[in-house]
């Protein structure tokens, strides 16, 4: 009401709240969870799109777990579907699947998992790194390797990118940026089957982040607790992920 000009202090009055309680509402951001909704809600756009419109909410799903390694519900993705007004079909597709390990043209995250040393055991960080910034755009910790980890730092990344997303910059339809994962989560069973490995180029911007990572820390070794080393990581990483990105290994198609 008030954005065809009716005063927000009458319409307060007359809807029995608060003047200044409109304004704060007015001024909050979206919460983490209504971003990584709008994110997913791209994804699946995507995926239906590619599908020649046919794939349903069942084999959307599949498709975000087997390239992602994000596991959400069939029903949530049914509800996506739902409200954006596209369904499945029977039929094929109208065009054929990328082969398995194919790249995805534009931005792309990789996902790595790297086993911290400390006195309790091991400290298992899953992270998320921009191939176009070598910076990090989620990451979590957790004190054994489980396909958990890397579904949480994968949101943690969606949610990081949808705040810093300039409004209107991206296209409904446009997906998530291309994962691929390391040989290292693989071998932890962190990467999901049928996701996309890793190349040489992808292995050393992972290389050359926690060679700044480790130099960075300067700290005990092993660290005598699990809460020190995971507090000690999220200063680290919040500092390289501020920085101005410096120019690292050449890629392929550049070298």
């Amino acid at each position: 009401m008030a954005s065809y000009g009716f005063p927000a202090r009458r319409i307060a009055v007359l809807l029995d709240v608060s003047e200044s309680g409109y304004y704060a509402w007015r001024a909050r951001g979206p919460s983490p969870r209504a971003l990584r909704r709008a994110w997913l809600t791209r994804l699946v756009l995507g995926i239906h799109r590619e599908s020649g419109s046919t794939y349903g909410y069942r084999r959307v799903r599949r498709e975000i777990s087997r390239r992602y390694g994000i596991d959400i519900g069939d029903t949530t993705v049914e509800r996506i579907m739902r409200g954006a007004g596209i369904s499945g079909r029977a039929g094929r597709v109208r065009r054929p699947a990328p082969p398995e390990g194919a790249r995805t043209p534009g931005r792309r995250w990789i996902v790595d998992v790297h086993a911290l040393t400390t006195s309790e055991g091991p400290l298992y960080t899953a992270v998320v790194l921009d191939t176009a910034s070598h910076r990090p755009v989620g990451w979590s910790t957790a004190a054994t390797a489980h396909r958990a980890l890397v579904h949480q730092a994968l949101m943690a990344a969606v949610t990081r990118a949808a705040a810093h997303a300039e409004p209107g910059a991206a296209t409904a339809y446009e997906p998530l940026p291309a994962c691929s994962f390391t040989e290292r989560a693989g071998s932890l069973g962190c990467a999901p089957a049928g996701g996309t490995v890793a190349d040489r180029y992808d292995h050393a911007v992972v290389r050359a982040f926690w060679d700044t990572v480790h130099d960075d820390l300067q700290g005990p070794w092993p660290w005598p607790d699990t809460r020190g080393a995971e507090g000690r990581l999220g200063q680290t990483f919040d500092r390289i992920a501020r920085q101005v990105p410096a120019a690292g290994p050449a890629s392929p198609s550049t070298a």
